[in-house]
């Protein structure tokens, strides 16, 4: 089984629902199996143990959450054996702004992990809440991240 690690920060709730969009999407595709998880009840174990992962983030100040930047800090040093590893990205804020969304991505590089589809920015203002109806995008977002993982684990099956 594929395993798929969607890590997130959620203090309303609107982000939260973006990553169970991300999970319904992943589901979808034979095989794989999506782990959501608050960043803050999550260890570098979670991310040697997946496949994929999506990173989830309210936009704040421009910038994501700081539980979310402390994770990489903390993951620094496993940075080596994630690599080649299929990433996504999604945030949620007032604005449609990709400023916490960039800074997700750029971290991408050091950890040698590979974007495996474009960020998904939910911004407040042009769509309102997240509903499960609206969450068309996100689903995708989960199901091209899962067949991208799916893809890498039949490319390298000593993974």
């Amino acid at each position: 089984m594929v395993k798929i690690l969607i890590l997130y920060y959620s203090r309303s709730g609107n982000v939260e629902a973006l990553a169970k969009a991300i999970s319904k999407g992943v589901e979808k595709v034979e095989g794989t199996t999506a782990e959501l998880k608050r960043v803050d009840y999550a260890t570098v174990d979670d991310l040697l143990s997946c496949d994929a992962v999506a990173f989830g983030s309210p936009n704040y100040f421009g910038y994501m959450a700081g539980l979310l930047k402390d994770f990489f800090d903390r993951a620094w040093s496993i940075r080596e054996k994630v690599s080649g590893k299929p990433a996504a990205t999604f945030t949620c804020g007032g604005s449609s702004s990709d400023s916490a969304l960039l800074s997700i991505e750029r971290i991408f590089p050091a950890f040698k992990m590979e974007k495996a589809v474009e960020g998904v920015v939910w911004g407040l203002r042009e769509k309102g809440s997240p509903l499960e109806k609206d969450l068309s995008e996100l689903k995708k977002l989960g199901e091209t991240l899962a067949k991208a993982a799916v893809e890498r684990k039949t490319e390298t099956p000593e993974d």
